[in-house]
C-alpha cells in the first residue's frame, strides 16, 4: 500500500460479518489495527445507521475525532438519519457522513483500501444536474461536470443517469452504452496534477533523472535556471537522489515556456528515446560477443 489514506480505521462487526470471507478478512484486519498511521490526520468509521441509533453513539471507537469520516449504511427509515449527525457530533455532516443504501459500497470502501491508490476506488457516485459527484476510496467526494470528461460530454441526460457501479469498483459502467470510466479516468480530465503523477511514477528513477538533464541541456538552461527550484534540488533529481513531483514539474514547464501536459510529453518522449538509445546498445554489445584478443 503507497498511500493509505486513513489514520485508523473501523469497521463494525455485523458489516464484516456480512461481507464475502476474503473481504470481510481485509476490513476485519484493519479495524484490529490499532497503530495511528503517519501522514493523515483522518480516520475512518464504517457502521450500520441501526447501530448508531441503537447504540446512541457509544459503538462508535473511543479514537472519533473531528477528522473521522463516516459511511453508513441507511438501513433504517430516512427520518431516522436525520438523527445521525448529533449522536455522531458532526457539525457538517455533508463532508463527513456519506450515507447510502446500497450495500455494495461498504464492500467497495474495504476493497479501495487494498489498492495501492485507494482514490482510484469508487465507493460511490451520484448525480447532481451534470455533476457527476464521486466518492473515492479515502472517503472524500469529487466533483466532474460531464462536460469536462471527454467521454461523458455528448450523453444526454437520460443517458448520463444509466450508470452502475461495477462490483468492486474499479469503474463507472453504462451498460447500454458499453461505456466504462474508472476513477483514474475521471480525475486526469478534471486535475492535471493526478496525471502527472501517474506518468511520473511509470519510469523508473534512473530514467527519468537522465532525461531531465538531457531536456534542461537541450534547452540550454543551467542547474540554477529551474525557477522555484533550487540548484542543490536540480543537481539531486539528475542524481537520482530524490524523485520528480507533480510541483517539481510544473516548475520544469514554466522554466521551459509550456505547459504541465507539454513537458510530461517532451519527458515521455526523452525517456523513450533513451530506453531504445539504451536497447540499440545492448544489442550491439550482444552481436559482437565477448572480446576473445590475447587467448589461446
Amino acid at each position: 500500500m503507497h498511500d493509505f489514506p486513513f489514520r485508523r480505521v473501523h469497521f463494525s462487526s455485523s458489516l464484516i460479518d456480512a461481507l464475502p470471507d476474503a473481504i470481510g478478512a481485509v476490513a476485519k484486519a484493519v479495524s484490529q489495527d490499532e497503530r495511528a498511521r503517519a501522514g493523515t490526520a483522518r480516520s475512518l468509521v464504517v457502521m450500520g445507521a441501526s447501530e448508531v441509533l441503537r447504540g446512541s453513539g457509544a459503538l462508535v471507537p473511543d479514537w472519533a475525532d473531528s477528522e473521522t469520516a463516516y459511511p453508513i449504511l441507511a438501513d433504517v427509515p430516512e427520518p431516522a438519519l436525520f438523527q445521525l449527525p448529533t449522536i455522531l457530533r458532526v457539525h457538517k455532516p455533508d463532508q463527513r457522513i456519506h450515507v447510502t443504501r446500497d450495500v455494495d459500497a461498504v464492500k467497495r470502501q474495504a476493497i479501495a483500501l487494498t489498492r495501492d491508490h485507494a482514490i482510484e476506488g469508487i465507493v460511490d457516485a451520484y448525480l447532481v444536474g451534470r455533476d457527476l459527484r464521486v466518492i473515492l476510496g479515502d472517503m472524500r467526494v469529487r466533483s466532474f461536470p460531464a462536460e469536462e470528461v471527454g467521454c461523458l460530454a455528448q450523453l444526454g441526460d437520460d443517458e448520463l443517469r444509466s450508470f452502475e457501479i461495477q462490483s468492486s469498483g474499479s469503474y463507472l459502467l453504462w451498460r447500454e452504452l458499453d461505456l466504462r470510466v474508472g476513477a483514474s479516468q475521471l480525475l486526469q480530465a478534471v486535475d492535471p496534477t493526478y496525471l502527472a503523477e501517474v506518468v511520473i511514477e511509470r519510469y523508473a528513477v534512473e530514467r527519468m533523472s537522465l532525461a531531465l538533464r538531457c531536456l534542461r541541456e537541450e534547452k540550454g538552461l543551467t542547474q540554477e535556471g529551474i525557477g522555484g527550484l533550487s540548484g542543490r534540488h536540480v543537481r539531486r533529481l539528475e542524481k537520482e537522489a530524490v524523485r520528480l513531483t507533480s510541483d517539481a514539474a510544473r516548475k520544469y514547464a514554466d522554466a521551459f515556456g509550456t505547459t504541465l501536459d507539454g513537458f510530461l510529453a517532451e519527458l515521455a518522449r526523452c525517456i523513450s528515446r533513451l530506453e531504445r538509445e539504451g536497447d540499440d546498445r545492448r544489442g550491439q554489445t550482444h552481436e559482437e560477443g565477448p572480446n576473445l584478443a590475447g587467448h589461446g
